[in-house]
Order: structure tokens, then sequence, then C-alpha cells
């Protein structure tokens, strides 16, 4: 059983990027990054390295995903009739939807860097809302 949580990451040894979303096993508590923020943590990485910037990140801010996770579980009480994971499921959702329609009024103000920004917001929530439903049907 994996669980959903929180992780500092230490990049060698310089950088540290707090609130990292990951999958942590109960049992062996061998934990892997989430899969849908992967590719952003490490473009992250590579642009600190490069640009020498700061010694502490907060990833949550730098990640709609991560922000949203974190935002979810910092509200969670546990008493909820609804399980955590259809609760995140939902944020996401009304969150994708909030992105769409500021796309719209970027693509109608022909805001091109708008509309990029926006685009790299939505991905790893949609691709997380992807994951979830294929994982659910299964």
């Amino acid at each position: 059983m994996m669980n959903l949580g929180f992780r500092t990451v230490i990049f060698e040894g310089i950088y540290e990027i707090d609130n990292v979303p990951i999958y942590e096993c109960e049992e062996c508590s061998h934990y892997e990054v989430l899969p849908e923020v992967k590719v952003e943590l490490t473009d992250l990485l590579a642009r600190l390295k490069e640009e020498g910037f700061g010694e502490w990140v907060d990833f949550s801010e730098q990640n709609e995903l991560a922000g949203l996770i974190l935002a979810v579980s910092d509200k969670w009480t546990g008493t909820e009739e609804a399980s955590f994971e259809s609760v995140l499921e939902r944020q996401c959702e009304e969150q994708i939807n909030l992105l769409l329609d500021l796309y719209g009024g970027a693509k109608q103000l022909g805001d091109l860097e708008w509309m990029d920004s926006i685009s790299k917001r939505l991905q790893p929530l949609s691709k997380f809302v992807r994951n979830r439903q294929i994982s659910s049907t299964n």
C-alpha cells in the first residue's frame, strides 16, 4: 500500500526542495516522487543548478499539483465522508476548469506567454486526474 505524502529533496547537498509529493510504502518505507511531478522537479533541479538560484525552494509554490495536494492535506481531518483521494481529485478538476477559463481569456487577448504558462500549470493536474481515472477503472 502506497500512501501519498511529502518529502524534502536535497540535491547535491546544496539545494533543498520542500513539499515534494511522494508515494511511500507503509511496510518498507520505500518512497518515490509522484510521477505526475517528476519532470517538473527534474527541470527545477536543473534550473537551480544552472542559475545558482537559492538554496531552498518550496515545490508547492512551483507546481500546481503539489500546491493542491498540500492545500487539501492541510485541511484534511480524516473525518470527512469522502476519501482524501476523491476530495483531491475534485479539487484538481475544479482547478483545471478555472485554468481552462483563464486560458480562454488569454487566448482571446492573444497573450501567447500567458497561454503557455497556463498550459504548463494544467499538465500535471490533467495527468494526475487521468491516471487516477485509469487506475480506478482497473
